[in-house]
């Protein structure tokens, strides 16, 4: 793509699923020769991590949609922002001209829409499946993408989703899996587990996660007898930082603050998965795909996992992912109960299963495969 200016617009400057794999797209674009700008609404540690694959980025203050925006009360709020961030990104695009901006995210669809009115060719990449969400939010959300030229997607699972919206743009669409980096070296899990198995949750910290019901777990696992402990490695996103005070709140209720660590975000989460047994992804929500379950595979832990199609899609074939339903703290205890009884099998599994992570998720493979999409020359999925 040598001589292509591209823009990418992301809906933010964090190092979270959504944000690794913009810079793993960044890379492929990058190392194919493209022109490539990084545009996002903030300031913060992914901007580092652009500048180092040697492409530009840009703070461009734009709406980045949030569910308080979403009601009522936020309605004012979403009007007076849309306003704001039409000039600035209509602005940005006459300065720019780029040939093609790819949206990385349903969360900022002004930049669909404007950038296809500035006569750009507009590929949205969609990661999200919010099939929880009442119908006409659904059809909100995806009504932008009517706008773009063509539609990446993350899983099958995110086609359906959209097809219950615009099935004409999701007959059309590509799936391109996301691309997991793996840690430099692997310590594999403990022989024997000896003392208190040791959980761990890593990803953003919100109600839609299921955070309190890992720290709930720990609970239920030490009313059966089975002393375990919890890393929770991950930050709130702004404006929700009464749910990690609400967390706090129930570590104290619980008794558990010799058992639960609230480590906050770390950037490098292998050293915190080395000392971990067992992975714990208990979404009471869609999840469009589960990169936490790639990472846990990669990691070679076994992981408890919400059965939520989108992180069922991801486990597909992993013989060391155990599902159970969302939002039911006794499966997900009873879960890591079996695992701990039979800790050599389980440990064994998620052994083998690192060697298919690396091969289905290379982010190589993913480069190629999306450099490909944006390029307009892979085959549709």
């Amino acid at each position: 793509m040598t001589g292509q200016k591209i823009v990418i617009a992301h809906p933010s400057a964090d190092l979270y699923g959504s944000d690794r794999m913009m810079l793993e797209t960044l890379e492929g674009l990058v190392s194919s020769g493209a022109e490539t700008t990084v545009v996002v609404p903030t300031s913060g540690p992914l901007l580092a991590r652009v500048g180092e694959t040697g492409a530009a980025s840009v703070v461009v203050k734009s709406l980045v949609l949030r569910k308080n925006l979403l009601s009522a009360r936020g309605a004012l709020s979403l009007l007076a922002q849309s306003a704001k961030s039409s000039i600035a990104i209509a602005a940005f695009l006459a300065r720019n001209r780029p040939d093609t901006v790819y949206v990385s995210t349903l969360s900022i669809p002004l930049w669909t829409v404007i950038a296809r009115l500035s006569g750009c060719r507009v590929l949205v990449h969609v990661h999200e499946a919010e099939g929880h969400v009442r119908p006409i939010i659904r059809h909100l959300l995806a009504l932008p993408i009517l706008f773009s030229t063509e539609v990446i997607a993350n899983s099958r699972y995110t086609v359906k989703v959209l097809g219950q919206s615009l099935p004409r743009k999701a007959s059309r669409a590509r799936i391109v899996y996301n691309g997991v980096a793996g840690p430099e070296s692997v310590s594999n899990p403990r022989d024997e587990l000896s003392d208190a198995v040791r959980l761990i949750y890593f990803g953003r910290i919100s109600h839609r996660k299921g955070v309190d019901l890992a720290i709930d777990t720990v609970a239920e696992l030490k009313r059966r007898g089975i002393v375990s402990t919890l890393d929770v490695v991950g930050a709130v996103f702004a404006g929700n930082e009464e749910y990690a005070r609400e967390l706090t709140d129930r570590i104290r209720r619980e008794g558990l603050q010799d058992s639960v660590r609230m480590l906050g975000f770390r950037e490098d989460v292998w050293s915190s998965l080395d000392d971990a047994d067992i992975v714990l992804i208990p979404a009471r929500l869609d999840e469009s795909f589960g990169n936490t379950v790639v990472e846990a595979m990669l990691a070679a832990r076994p992981a408890v996992v919400s059965a939520m199609p989108g992180l069922c899609e991801a486990g597909d074939g992993y013989g060391s992912v155990q599902f159970v339903a969302p939002d039911d703290v006794g499966q997900l205890a009873s879960a890591v109960e079996t695992i701990v009884d039979d800790w050599p099998r389980w440990r064994g599994l998620a052994v083998k299963d690192r060697s298919r992570a690396q091969e289905h998720h290379a982010p190589s493979k993913y480069r190629r495969e999306i450099v490909a999409s944006i390029a307009g020359t892979a085959s549709q999925g």
